[in-house]
């Protein structure tokens, strides 16, 4: 046994896949993982049920399940709440399980938190906490810890929108008129008026000017607030980006707040062809504690952003290598930020996060899978390259961070939090549901929103969808319409309506195991202090679907020429590589392409290849051990006995 750890450093690296990192690691695409697997420990390991981030990295930290941590999916439902009401699982409020942070505070033990999933709001007891991660770049919600606005495009095209409706803006150029300082130009100066940010919060106007600075067409874009070029904030050439802009903005929730953007110039082949990417708006605030730290932090990193933009990319407004940058940029911040962390204050344990490998492998996944009807043998090298560059910068990062401390001293866990499996389908869950009776509804075609009719609707999921069915109990929920006596007769019927769903080309299964909460325990959800926000039926989907949440108006035309809109009829909605998610972690979590990986280096670790998977509840409590400090008090696994 190699000398005692005196202190832990968890590196959180998001959906990073097992049989990825091995690959890459004989490649030489990942020498840093390489040499800590060759010196130290290395295991698969099975994730939470439902094998998603927030649930998954509580676990991590806590050792403790769904059941006891109370973090029961990408949402939260609180008993006696209606039942389409929901919190984010990644507010630390929501768990319900002590932390190993937690309990090394206990007996004086510092801590470094760095984009660290469910912790926000911030709070720590000893220590410093730079920023806290993340709600991931849902199609079908925002749901911002930190950002104050999303992404937009002011485009001649009219752009596809999947997500935050009203993010792309068709615009027609206009003569300009009225400018002053304008630069020297050729030919007739064009211009529009935009709203930054044009949806979800309210912002200011800007005057975009666009010239021909040599005679040879248009090159050159200035972005002002006033038709003054003297006072813009950015000029630009294709494929420029302005630097960061700071602004007063009010939020979705009337609230004044301080945001920062930049302009990249993603298209100008003139008066007919322009688009003006505008970054997600970005916290210019306080968030680091203590307070004082933020400034010191953007001095070393840069300004925090939140989550990358994989729609703009899906939606067409920017290629591919545009959306890889952006990952750099991330890859960048994480790197900067936690060396930032580590050298600021002393520390017992850290712990910090980055996301870039899920969300790359979310859009590109189906991508580099053989067994997709999509996949295309000669576009997978390109996509597979794509991938194999961001674990790459990854790796590269993790070995710089791992210069800045002392590994004969400290124990180095390399964790990621599931797996992932390629989508074919996204089955509309609702509209199964209301096929079995379950669920009435209207469609409002103004709004493309649902409106429950809770009179009729007898099973409601929680959103988005993932996991977990509610019955509408009477004396439970605020319009319980189940009287208690039928509530196992609903359960059924759920469990019959889910186990019906089939793929709509082979006929097979699309739920893989469909339960009543009361045995829950099949799925590793015990009945501990979380129990309560668990749904009375829970449900896996097999690999290769993830529900889709939404039903949608569709035209119904007639020989005449007229048309109606009506509710979508059909049960599925395709995957579709580079225009919506192809990749997707919420399968059963023993299987193996659900496995998250494990790497265990530096000080107290010997070489150990272990041959089961690992349970991910049994991570927390053997760290502890190794290092002799308290296991979190609701940690429901155990320790890895190879180890000691």
């Amino acid at each position: 046994m190699k000398t005692k750890a005196k202190k832990l450093l968890m590196l959180g690296v998001d959906a990073a896949l097992p049989d990825l990192i091995r690959r890459f690691a004989d490649e030489g695409s990942m020498p840093n993982c390489r040499r800590l697997m060759e010196q130290g420990f290395f295991s698969r390991m099975i994730t939470t049920f439902p094998p998603l981030t927030a649930a998954a990295w509580g676990a991590i930290t806590s050792g403790a399940g769904a059941g006891t941590a109370g973090i029961p999916s990408l949402m939260v439902h609180e008993p006696g709440e209606p039942l389409d009401k929901w919190y984010t699982s990644f507010d630390r409020r929501m768990l319900r399980a002590e932390t190993l942070w937690e309990a090394g505070a206990r007996e004086g033990k510092r801590t470094v938190l760095m984009n660290w999933p469910v912790t926000f709001p911030l709070k720590i007891e000893n220590g410093i906490q730079l920023a806290a991660s993340l709600n991931p770049p849902f199609r079908y919600f925002y749901m911002p810890l930190w950002d104050i606005a999303s992404s937009s495009i002011f485009s001649t095209r009219q752009e596809r929108c999947n997500q935050v409706p009203g993010r792309a803006v068709q615009v027609r150029l206009q003569p300009a008129s009225g400018w002053k300082n304008a630069p020297a130009h050729s030919g007739a100066l064009l211009e529009i008026g935009i709203e930054v940010p044009p949806t979800y919060a309210k912002g200011r106007s800007y005057h975009v000017l666009i010239m021909d600075s040599e005679g040879r067409g248009y090159d050159r874009v200035m972005v002002s607030p006033s038709r003054d070029a003297a006072e813009a904030v950015a000029d630009l050439g294709l494929g420029q980006r302005s630097d960061w802009i700071t602004e007063s903005f009010v939020d979705s929730k009337g609230e004044k707040r301080r945001g920062r953007f930049y302009f990249p110039l993603v298209r100008l082949g003139g008066p007919e062809d322009f688009g003006l990417y505008q970054s997600a708006v970005n916290t210019a605030e306080t968030l680091t504690l203590p307070a004082e730290l933020t400034e010191e932090l953007i001095g070393a990193a840069g300004p925090y952003m939140e989550v990358d933009d994989p729609w703009a990319y899906m939606d067409g407004w920017v290629g591919l290598d545009f959306y890889l940058d952006q990952l750099t940029q991330h890859n960048d911040w994480w790197d900067k930020a936690t060396r930032f962390g580590l050298g600021r204050t002393e520390w017992d344990m850290a712990f910090t996060w980055v996301g870039t490998i899920d969300h790359v492998q979310h859009v590109l996944y189906g991508g580099i899978c053989a067994d997709t009807s999509y996949f295309d043998a000669a576009e997978e090298p390109r996509l597979l390259g794509a991938v194999r560059r961001v674990y790459s910068e990854v790796d590269e990062r993790i070995g710089r961070i791992l210069q800045s401390v002392n590994l004969d001293e400290t124990l180095v866990c390399v964790v990621s939090d599931h797996g992932f499996s390629a989508i074919e389908w996204n089955p509309y869950l609702k509209h199964h549901l209301a096929e079995a009776g379950l669920i009435h509804f209207d469609l409002d075609y103004g709004t493309n929103q649902m409106k429950i009719d809770w009179s009729r609707t007898r099973a409601f999921p929680l959103e988005p969808c993932h996991a977990h069915i509610f019955i509408n109990l009477k004396g439970r929920d605020p319009e319980g319409i189940v009287d208690p006596k039928d509530y196992a007769k609903v359960q059924e019927e759920i469990i019959d309506a889910l186990m019906a769903m089939k793929d709509p080309v082979t006929g097979k299964r699309v739920v893989a195991i469909a339960v009543r909460k009361e045995e829950a325990a099949t799925l590793g959800v015990f009945q501990q202090q979380g129990f309560d926000r668990i749904g009375d039926v829970l449900f896996a989907l097999r690999p290769q679907y993830m529900a889709n949440p939404f039903i949608y108006p569709v035209a119904v035309k007639y020989r005449d020429g007229t048309e109606r809109l009506i509710a979508n009829p059909e049960g599925y909605e395709p995957a579709q590589l580079h225009r919506n998610f192809t990749g997707v972690h919420l399968a059963l979590p023993a299987i193996p392409e659900m496995h998250a990986a494990v790497i265990l280096g530096g000080a107290g670790v010997n070489t150990i290849h272990r041959q089961i998977p690992m349970n991910v509840t049994d991570l927390a409590p053997t760290l502890a051990r190794l290092l002799g400090w308290p296991v979190p008090r609701n940690a429901e696994g155990n320790f890895l006995k190879e180890l000691f």
